[in-house]
């Protein structure tokens, strides 16, 4: 009787002892469950927080995209303004009349340098001289040219009309300036010339009125 109340008692203990251990592992195995689920959690905030920072990112960078492109298209469409030439510029009547002046100048000395070359009243040197003046006048004019065309040619230089037509007036002021010096330049030269000729005229007649060898 005694053997099968110990055994009964031991049989009891086994139990409650299995009973704490099966309830320990399932303590132990909920908690980690807990664990793992407040892992999750934790892990589906945090990725749907990197999800809402990813979208607010592409979305900034989106519109920054759009802003810079908006903003390129602006200055692109600017610059793009500065390579056409409106009508108050090619129809500006200063061109035609650098044009003109610059035709007259390569007239003035080109008849001026014919006619001393005919006459021979001026030595090598005095021509040579004329003719020097005549090519840096004539570099500086074919200058003023280039920068005129530049100007007034579409697609070749990027400026606003006000500084095309600033540039012209220079260009016209410039060439004006060669033409008035052409004028005086080429006369003063005919002058002198021509008084030479005379001089050496009057000293000849002299000679024959005196009878001088």
């Amino acid at each position: 009787m005694k053997k099968i109340i110990a055994s009964g008692i031991l049989i009891l203990c086994m139990g409650f002892t299995y009973a704490q251990g099966v309830g320990s592992f399932f303590d132990q195995g909920n908690s980690k469950i807990k664990v793992m689920i407040q892992q999750i959690v934790l892990q589906q905030t945090y990725l749907s927080e990197i999800k809402t920072g990813y979208k607010d990112t592409q979305n900034g960078l989106n519109t920054a995209h759009d802003l810079k492109n908006g903003t390129f298209n602006l200055h692109q469409n600017y610059f793009n303004s500065l390579n056409v030439v409106s009508p108050a510029v090619k129809n500006n009547p200063k061109i035609k009349l650098i044009s003109t002046y610059q035709q007259q100048i390569m007239s003035n000395f080109g008849s001026e340098i014919s006619w001393q070359k005919q006459q021979s009243i001026l030595n090598n040197d005095e021509i040579s001289y004329i003719e020097k003046v005549y090519g840096n006048i004539l570099a500086g004019c074919t200058k003023d040219l280039d920068e005129l065309n530049t100007v007034v040619t579409p697609g070749q230089a990027q400026m606003k009309d006000e500084e095309r037509i600033n540039l012209i007036n220079s260009i016209y002021t410039r060439t004006n300036d060669k033409y008035k010096f052409s004028m005086s330049f080429t006369q003063n030269t005919r002058s002198f010339a021509l008084d030479r000729q005379t001089g050496k005229q009057q000293a000849q007649t002299l000679k024959q009125l005196y009878n001088i060898n």
